[in-house]
């Protein structure tokens, strides 16, 4: 009697805790989902000698915030766009920036980008 109550017991305890984790995952569903608000970010060219576009595709019309660092974390580079919904295009000019490598990122409330670019 009492290795059948144990086993109940048992049972019970593991298919709750089966349960709780499919809310947990349906809850990181609806979070990615939230957050897919920007996606298919590419620089082209790249590498590049004058100028590039950071290309990207917006699920809705949001403003987003684009910055551009050095590799010591500096911030070269920040503008508010607006975008539209559909696939977007930032032009990025070279200015008087030393050949190297950086970092672009897209920053939305929910999410940021990075990815590097190399100047020539």
């Amino acid at each position: 009697m009492v290795k059948k109550l144990l086993l109940i017991l048992f049972l019970l305890t593991l298919s709750t805790k089966v349960f709780s984790q499919d809310d947990d995952s349906l809850d990181k569903d609806i979070l990615e989902n939230a957050e897919s608000a920007i996606h298919d970010v590419v620089a082209s060219p790249n590498p590049f000698s004058v100028t590039t576009r950071i290309r990207f595709v917006a699920d809705e019309a949001i403003e987003i915030d684009f910055f551009v660092k050095d590799l010591l974390g500096n911030t070269i580079h920040a503008e508010k766009i607006k975008t539209k919904r559909g696939a977007n295009a930032i032009p990025f000019y070279r200015d008087e920036l030393e050949s190297g490598i950086y970092i672009y990122s897209l920053k939305t409330k929910t999410k940021v980008i990075s990815k590097r670019m190399i100047i020539k």
